[in-house]
């Protein structure tokens, strides 16, 4: 303690600089756990200051934890769990790589999102209906409806019904800021010690994690045909199956109507749930949307999930789910544990958008987009690869599977595509038995946000990282 060096005429105040002394030699280790510090009364005369000085340097430390206080108003170092010393220099480079983005990769072409086009949506359009949404100035001073703005719910109520086929009353529908939000609400409504929740496999890898994290046994069940393999199902005494009959996620496959009707059976037999994620049933480029499973629920087994991420910004986080009458009561007995998680300004905004036909305006406008994005994309994609892999599209959603013909294994392509600025995913990517699929090489590719312009540049540094 004797080398600690104060500045007198520096800016920092003296008993920071002791404090910072003391502190630093202590999580570097040059103390010993039990050392006793110098008396408040020698330290101040060592150091030529006043007592309050030293004494308001020790009560920081203590309040940290750095020393403890014992008999005599004696001051012992105190032991840490683990090193915490930083040095100065890694400090200021964690900062400069925070400020700077250093630990980040920036892409390029980014084929595994599928966010919105960048001509996808007329922001001045939202603007003035956010402005009339703005005018309800004493509603906006409070925290809004747990389940959602009831004028939004009437809306999505209408909007399912005349574009998804589904029947449903406004006091059904959750609105929250995704659809994990409301996986999340629908995991304290079933039991976790006693209920097995299964997954088509591949799926949906998110909601997997929810369920897990909720500390639900999550069980994977192969798809087949167009979806899940019921028989398997069957086997698995499930509480419930999490499900996207419309266009399955990764493969894109449609269920077809004989495999959702024995869904749909299997549910009422076994007094079970099948979770619909409807995540973008809207994007069907010829022929008419397929319906949703939930519109042939008769006995009310379906949990429907939907989410206007695709049709909207996503940085407007408005997803909603609809829930069986034996699981609203569960949740109505314990809605005051829950708190909404969507602006009530956006939802207003919305709830206005929907009421004036905006919304299926704002469909029929991406459909006209992304048809055509879609069209270059593959005309694109069978240019620059040629023979040297194969296209499966099903005519729906925003990403296309291409199955590339290459000896390398997934992650020495993703590493090759990261080096020249790309990221990709592969439906592989997708299988809770990853280490059983490194064969699976099909790659997922969105064609959503790059622009038309860069498909051709973009696809051949996507074939440059496959051959390279």
């Amino acid at each position: 303690m004797d080398s600690i060096i104060i500045s007198l005429t520096g800016s920092k105040p003296l008993y920071m600089q002791i404090y910072e002394h003391i502190r630093n030699s202590i999580i570097k280790g040059e103390y010993a756990k039990n050392e006793p510090l110098p008396s408040i009364r020698g330290l101040a005369k060592a150091l030529s200051v006043s007592k309050i000085t030293v004494e308001k340097a020790y009560d920081q430390l203590c309040s940290e934890g750095y020393i403890e206080g014992r008999e005599r108003s004696r001051f012992y170092v105190a032991e840490l769990s683990e090193p915490a010393w930083i040095s100065p220099e890694i400090q200021i480079k964690h900062k400069k790589a925070a400020e700077s983005g250093d630990d980040r990769t920036e892409y390029l072409y980014d084929f595994s999102s599928g966010e919105m086009d960048l001509e996808g949506f007329d922001f001045a359009l939202w603007k003035k209906y956010m402005s009339r949404a703005l005018s309800s100035t004493e509603r906006l001073m409070k925290y809004g409806e747990t389940r959602g703005e009831k004028e939004l719910r009437a809306e999505i109520a209408k909007y399912l019904n005349r574009s998804r086929g589904v029947s449903v009353e406004p006091s059904q529908i959750i609105v929250g800021a995704n659809t994990q939000v409301l996986i999340g609400q629908l995991c304290t409504l079933l039991d976790a010690e006693k209920d097995t929740i299964a997954f088509e496999n591949p799926g949906f890898s998110n909601g997997r994690r929810v369920f897990t994290d909720h500390g639900f046994t999550v069980l994977p069940i192969s798809t087949q045909d167009g979806g899940v393999n019921v028989e398997e199902l069957k086997k698995s005494g499930a509480k419930a199956v999490y499900v996207s009959p419309s266009h399955q996620f990764p493969t894109g496959q449609i269920m077809p109507a004989p495999k959702r009707l024995s869904l749909l059976k299997w549910a009422a037999e076994n007094g079970s749930y099948i979770i619909e994620d409807d995540y973008d049933s809207e994007f069907r480029y010829y022929g008419n949307p397929i319906p949703a499973m939930k519109g042939m629920d008769r006995q009310d087994y379906v949990i429907y999930v939907g989410s206007f991420s695709k049709i909207i910004p996503p940085s407007i986080r408005i997803s909603y789910m609809i829930l069986p009458e034996k699981l609203l009561k569960v949740y109505k007995s314990r809605e005051a544990y829950y708190s909404q998680t969507a602006s009530a300004t956006e939802q207003l905004t919305l709830a206005l958008f929907l009421a004036d036909g905006q919304l299926d305006r704002q469909i029929r406008r991406l459909r006209n987009i992304y048809s055509e994005k879609r069209r270059q994309f593959n005309k694109t994609l069978g240019t620059v690869f040629g023979d040297k892999g194969e296209i499966y599209d099903t005519g729906s959603g925003l990403f296309v599977i291409f199955d590339a013909r290459t000896d390398k294994t997934r992650l020495e392509i993703k590493e090759a595509a990261a080096e020249r600025h790309i990221r990709v995913r592969f439906v592989g990517d997708y299988y809770m038995e990853k280490d059983r699929r490194e064969n699976d090489k099909r790659l997922l590719l969105y064609f959503s946000s790059i622009k038309t312009a860069d498909m051709h540049k973009a696809l051949t540094l996507l074939k440059e990282a496959i051959e390279s």
